[in-house]
């Protein structure tokens, strides 16, 4: 028993080595901007384009991992063609980030997808969403009834983002030029970290709406909603440049560090057919390996963290331990895109984890004398305050 528990205390120490240093989960973009159907939303929606674009380029460090689909070009053959070059192309480590400008339609039953030549419905977009390997997801739909897919498109993993409550709010919305804006303002990086979180663009942008219907004298027409997990975790955006090309030797290192979280994924997939002391023995192997790859490209002057995800919506190790033969609640590894340890334990403390009846620096926490800020990742509206 006792020896079960200092194992379960070493692996957890090793999962939040692992997550606090985690390697870089690359982000990939696919921006689409549809028919505007007039001069002046063509033009918008162009502009909106080239600035989520800019945001992209600058957090992916290029342009390989950015596509832009614009007005004539924005086909549902192309969409469908970009989605199947994502799903070739990603791991399940990386993340995937979408927006969708323009015009929407729903007839009560069907939401669209404004495109040139034939339109691309919520089902067929969702399929084409769940194709991608990706495990950490943000969707961004600013077109109008966008809200009509909320529900439709939750899953494990992924966050959506829709400029609409409803179906019902049909007029042209406003959520993507308060939404690009987000993606390069100081302002909307409100812990000051450098990044922007999906939360933090989804609090600014929708404050930015209902300022700008106030500010006319207007009814609002759009009411922006979010859902899924770890929104104020998901770096959407840098504002400064990612750091240079890696070298050859760190090439080799990320390259392994990917292996050894996939290994990891699958030993975490096979747990259930495994006697306990087995399965501890062979993740605490592969946790040290991951640890040591890890120093071995921090000494190498490789970056930690990337834009993506957190333990919650996109884990890269997915490392867990259940107090076999002990005591103790496991520890949950995960990319970190602004998380400290990235480590989940019950009754237990330590900085950077999120804990149940335990209290730390850096925590979020349930019965430790205080509430967890909250992230409105429930799909409620979120009204500025």
């Amino acid at each position: 028993m006792r020896s079960s528990r200092a194992l379960l205390g070493a692996l957890a120490g090793l999962a939040a080595l692992a997550a606090a240093s985690a390697a870089r989960a690359e982000p990939y973009y696919l921006i689409v901007a549809g028919l505007g159907g007039e001069a002046r939303y063509e033009r918008e929606f162009s502009r909106y384009a080239d600035e989520l674009a800019a945001a992209a380029r600058r957090t992916a460090g290029g342009e390989e991992a950015v596509q832009v689909l614009r007005g004539e070009d924005a086909t549902g053959e192309a969409l469908r063609a970009a989605f199947e070059s994502l799903a070739g192309r990603m791991e399940p480590a990386d993340s995937l980030i979408v927006f969708l400008i323009g015009h929407g339609s729903y007839d009560g039953d069907t939401y669209k997808l404004n495109l040139k030549g034939r339109d691309l419905d919520g089902r067929q977009l969702g399929e084409l969403l769940s194709a991608v390997p990706a495990r950490a997801q943000l969707i961004v739909n600013a077109t109008s009834a966008s809200g009509a897919v909320l529900e439709q498109w939750a899953a494990d993993g992924r966050i959506v983002v829709t400029a609409t409550r409803s179906g019902a709010e049909r007029n042209a919305t406003r959520f993507a030029e308060h939404w690009a804006a987000a993606l390069s303002s100081e302002e909307a990086d409100v812990d000051k970290n450098g990044s922007v979180s999906a939360q933090e663009a989804f609090d600014y942008a929708s404050r930015s709406v209902a300022e700008s219907y106030e500010a006319e004298g207007t009814l609002a027409t759009e009411h922006p909603q979010i859902s899924g997990d770890a929104a104020a975790r998901f770096t959407v955006a840098r504002l400064t440049e990612r750091p240079a090309a890696l070298t050859p030797e760190l090439e080799r290192l990320t390259s392994r560090l990917t292996d050894l979280e996939n290994e990891i994924e699958a030993l975490r997939l096979r747990r259930d057919e495994m006697e306990p002391e087995a399965y501890l023995n062979q993740l605490q192997e592969l946790l040290v390996q991951l640890a040591t790859v890890q120093q071995q490209i921090d000494a190498a002057g490789g970056e930690s963290t990337g834009a993506g995800t957190d333990g919650a919506a996109g884990r890269s190790a997915g490392a867990e331990t259940d107090g076999a033969g002990g005591g103790s609640a496991g520890a949950e590894t995960g990319r970190a895109g602004g998380s400290s340890a990235g480590t989940e334990s019950e009754g237990g403390s330590s900085a950077g984890t999120e804990s149940e009846g335990g209290s730390s620096a850096g925590t979020e926490s349930e019965g430790a004398g205080g509430e967890p800020a909250p992230t409105g990742t429930d799909g409620i509206e979120r009204r500025p305050n």
